[in-house]
């Protein structure tokens, strides 16, 4: 029988939590019918797919970006609903059927994210407003409030995310979406290696004319979500690089501009006070100054009249 939802992990980092979801998934209740796809993103700890006979699991010889991982996934999966997600994930009992059921109730959303919280059951951000260098702001501001004591731009976002919502993208950390939404535009855009690529793909899928929900009636434990990019020296340069190429494709020239302007700034400052050595700091500055925007805009308009 053909399943209704593939669910598609991606598992990088800790086979123990990877192997937890997998058991977790596979005795929830059997509705909706379901398949579990492991893609193994190149991970130094494999996954023991021989002791999982009844997921299918990918393994990937490189990491190329969770975008890629989570579209091999795709290419195999066989449901009419696909559930991406990270591996650091607890699913209470009617999550997938809620998620499921409110996609069938809403056939014209293209992607929908439930509510997320830490393993302590505070509140964590989800989703939000597309990027733009006020909305960045703010969104910094939350981040920054999650990982403390709280704050009042924190406490407003928990408040609205009360209740359903249209909202412009939802994290791929966990995300369903009806597998027509994901064909109209061939999934994630692997040009992004990670970050950005989960709100770049709600764009288009705006753009094709699908709407995007929040459902705060299913709910996942992530144990993730608290990290700040900054603090890990080695995925510094591939944010930046991500955020700039967002920038590029959906915003202005003068709010690139400004972006990368603010950057250079940005990490000048941080080397001077010692955050992040000469090495980091001259990467970062010269991937900022030698990114295309032009180029970037050229390439993005070609694959976007590709799948026109």
């Amino acid at each position: 029988m053909q399943p209704e939802l593939s669910i598609i992990i991606i598992h990088y980092g800790s086979s123990a939590l990877t192997e937890t979801l997998v058991t977790q998934l596979a005795a929830l209740p059997p509705a909706p019918s379901r398949e579990i796809i492991v893609v193994d993103n190149a991970a130094e700890i494999p996954f023991p797919a021989e002791e999982y006979a009844r997921v299918r699991t990918i393994r990937l010889r490189e990491n190329r970006g969770y975008g890629y991982a989570c579209n091999r996934g795709a290419d195999v999966a066989q449901g009419a609903y696909l559930l991406v997600c990270n591996n650091d994930l607890e699913m209470k009992g009617n999550t997938l059927a809620a998620l499921t059921e409110r996609c069938i109730e809403h056939p014209s959303v293209g992607a929908i994210g439930p509510r997320l919280h830490f393993p302590d059951g505070r509140f964590q951000l989800s989703w939000g407003n597309f990027p733009t260098l006020r909305s960045e702001f703010f969104e910094r501001r939350r981040q920054r409030q999650s990982m403390g004591a709280g704050g009042g731009g924190l406490e407003r976002r928990e408040a609205a995310s009360a209740a359903l919502r249209t909202v412009d993208w939802v994290t791929g950390a966990c995300m369903l979406l009806p597998r027509k939404a994901w064909d109209s535009v061939r999934g994630f855009d692997e040009r992004y290696f990670f970050y950005f690529e989960d709100v770049d793909l709600c764009m288009r899928l705006r753009r094709q004319g699908w709407g995007v929900l929040y459902d705060p009636s299913a709910e996942v434990l992530h144990h993730g979500g608290g990290s700040d990019p900054l603090r890990n020296p080695a995925i510094v340069v591939s944010y930046r690089r991500e955020q700039l190429r967002y920038y590029a494709r959906y915003n202005s020239a003068l709010s690139y501009a400004l972006l990368r302007r603010y950057l250079l700034w940005k990490f000048r400052r941080m080397h001077a006070a010692g955050v992040i050595d000469a090495t980091l700091a001259g990467e970062v500055q010269d991937m900022i100054r030698n990114y295309s925007r032009t180029e970037e805009r050229s390439q993005f308009h070609a694959s976007e009249k590709r799948i026109s």
